[in-house]
């Protein structure tokens, strides 16, 4: 099981880490046409809503990533000061947290898409937003004119994606005897100098 959910985790972060970098790409790109637009004074509005929600992909997929190699930001000193076996167990439980946080990002998200609901209905987003008084499905982009709710699929996406890495981390974690330090989530070729904690 161990290596089964610890390849699925890997492969992800390997997507997670190509569209981080199409999106690092892409970003400056989008606003060095704007600022050329402006400058010809021929404004390109819907860019600049672009940028903002590309943007809030980029936060959520590199969390993910982060939480994935262990480099998010993090006070280490109390665990680093304890004995192995306790900094294991604190290790433990610290995989435990993020593991509930996707779990239960994921389950909000099932409340807040509720695609029962929107299939009971036949897909019908008027009918879907009269019962759950939910318009998220009809909610547009002030400028792209597309339904906010393709952007939003990020966070079940990272939610999934979170969970994944999360246990992963954590099975990693139970399985590495506390005299041995933890290791970066990701394995060594794909880690690189990425700088991370070892």
């Amino acid at each position: 099981m161990l290596k089964t959910i610890t390849n699925l985790s890997d492969r992800i972060a390997q997507a997670e880490r190509g569209v981080v970098r199409l999106i690092a790409l892409a970003l400056p790109l989008m606003v060095l046409a704007n600022v050329a637009g402006r400058a010809m004074r021929s404004p390109i509005y819907w860019i600049d809503e672009l940028s903002v929600l590309v943007m809030v992909w980029l936060a959520m997929i590199g969390m993910s990533l982060t939480l994935k190699t262990r480099d998010a930001v993090a006070v280490t000193m109390l665990v680093d000061a304890v004995p192995p076996l306790l900094m294991k167990i604190m290790r433990i439980l610290i995989d435990l947290l993020v593991l509930v946080f996707g779990i239960t990002l994921l389950v909000l998200c099932y409340r807040w898409f509720d695609p029962l609901t929107l299939m009971r209905v036949g897909f019908d987003t008027r009918e879907f937003s009269g019962q759950t008084f939910n318009f998220m499905y009809q909610d547009t982009t002030a400028t792209l004119g597309v339904a906010k709710f393709w952007f939003w699929l990020v966070v079940p996406l990272v939610a999934v994606t979170t969970s994944v890495h999360a246990l992963s981390n954590l099975l990693r974690t139970v399985a590495t005897p506390a005299s041995v330090g933890i290791a970066s989530g990701l394995p060594a070729p794909l880690a690189g100098n990425s700088g991370a904690n070892q």
